[in-house]
């Protein structure tokens, strides 16, 4: 059963006096079972996310925002930005980068924020991420006096593991492709032999992505436990391992196809292939 619960993060961009308004509004919930199970998202701070003054060309303002598992279930979470009301030129031109404490999450502009996938809290945890909206050099009187309202859209989703596939969303929909600038946390679990989530670490697992180089090669990057490129997250209620597949850190080329391959030991357990978009595309088909 899927339980899926949202938030909205609003903020209000104006050039030359730029004000960041935001606050916090629970715009869907769950309705809890007979097991009353729960998604419970919520963000800290609730409000006044994002506030500059007198912002001109060429600056900055960051944020850091800590997300939260208020519920009883693990989730997954993803971000979006929409347009609520103002200048779509102004809209169009921010740039935002958001990251945690291991590096870039996204950066581009904030209109092409579309359903990031930020990672799996555990139930009763948290995560802490920073958003750095920037107005660019190159903005000049044409957007003097002009203001827009964006909106944050967090979306958890309970974590449900696949039964006929090792790999997890948003990494094993049908039409994921990955977004150059952007990090996709590829999540996987490995079954143990009567069917059941493999809850043991083991050290003989790695993913190996494949794909073309810059240089017209083939590059392998290895993600393993040994190396600590590859973490097994037991504080789930279901254990998964994670890799950060990051195309800052793991370089990768603009329409090329590559392969993802899990391998226990010697034995391959699963592989999948995807494609590298300048706007990758992360359905949630599952």
């Amino acid at each position: 059963m899927k339980y899926i619960k949202n938030i909205l993060l609003s903020a209000v961009l104006m050039l030359s006096l730029i004000s960041f308004l935001a606050k916090y509004l629970p715009v869907g919930s769950t309705t809890a079972d007979a097991a009353t199970y729960q998604v419970d998202i919520a963000t800290q701070p609730a409000n006044g996310f994002l506030q500059a003054y007198n912002m001109a060309p060429g600056d900055k303002v960051t944020s850091i925002i800590k997300v939260q598992n208020n519920g009883n279930l693990d989730f997954n979470y993803t971000v979006k930005s929409n347009q609520e009301i103002g200048s779509t030129e102004l809209y169009n031109l921010l740039q935002l980068v958001i990251s945690d404490s291991k590096g870039k999450l996204y950066e581009g502009y904030l209109s092409e924020l579309n359903d990031l996938p930020i990672g799996t809290i555990a139930k009763t945890d948290e995560q802490v991420i920073t958003f750095t909206a920037m107005l660019p050099i190159e903005a000049g009187n044409d957007y003097q006096g002009k203001d827009t309202k964006a909106a944050f859209v967090f979306n958890a989703t309970g974590h449900n593991v696949p039964l006929d596939d090792c790999f997890e969303p948003p990494f094993s929909n049908n039409q994921f492709t990955l977004h150059q600038k952007s990090t996709v946390p590829i999540k996987f679990h490995l079954h143990d032999q009567s069917g059941k989530i493999d809850e043991v670490e083991r050290q003989g697992v790695r993913l190996e992505v494949i794909g073309p180089s810059a240089d017209g090669g083939i590059v392998t990057y290895v993600f393993a436990i040994h190396n600590g490129t590859l973490k097994f997250d037991n504080k789930l209620s279901e254990p998964h391992y994670l890799a950060r597949f990051s195309t800052f850190d793991y370089p990768v080329v603009t329409g090329g196809t590559y392969i993802a391959k899990v391998y226990n030991g010697d034995t391959l357990y699963c592989s999948k292939e995807f494609m590298v978009l300048k706007n990758g595309n992360r359905s949630n088909a599952p």
